[in-house]
């Protein structure tokens, strides 16, 4: 017998709509200045960024043959880059995700794929971890 992942992703709208109403209700805590419409705002827009990088993330891992059961820890650096960038700009944000590079490769992923990652969805052009390591 095969197995399935019985497992459904929700959509992006159907998320935000359970959120903004959870706000509204009161059940979920609501910002200091009392804007739930802009803090739903930033939450369908931080949602939707999610999804964008992700389905980024995945068509890189895909095109590079990566097994279906890593999706997942490629998908997290993806997220964690997509946070350094939002969070760091220049040298900074060159050396972040360098250093996040060789760890999420300490854990087994492939840095030729994560560099494709941190190329082709984010724009940056990371060295081999052999020449990043030269004085």
């Amino acid at each position: 017998m095969r197995p399935t992942d019985k497992r459904r992703a929700i959509s992006v709208d159907r998320a935000f709509q359970r959120y903004a109403g959870s706000v509204w209700r009161g059940s979920a805590p609501c910002r200091a200045d009392g804007d739930s419409i802009g803090q739903a705002a930033n939450y369908l827009a931080a949602a939707e960024r999610s999804e964008l990088r992700a389905e980024q993330v995945r068509q890189v891992i895909m095109a590079a043959g990566v097994p279906l059961i890593q999706f997942i820890p490629y998908r997290n650096f993806g997220l964690h880059v997509d946070k350094l960038v939002r969070n760091h700009s220049g040298a900074t944000l060159r050396n972040l995700v360098l250093a996040a590079t060789e760890y999420w490769t300490a854990y087994g992923l492939r840095p030729e794929v994560l560099r494709a990652i941190a190329g082709t969805v984010f724009s940056l052009d990371l060295p081999n971890l052999s020449e990043s390591r030269k004085p």
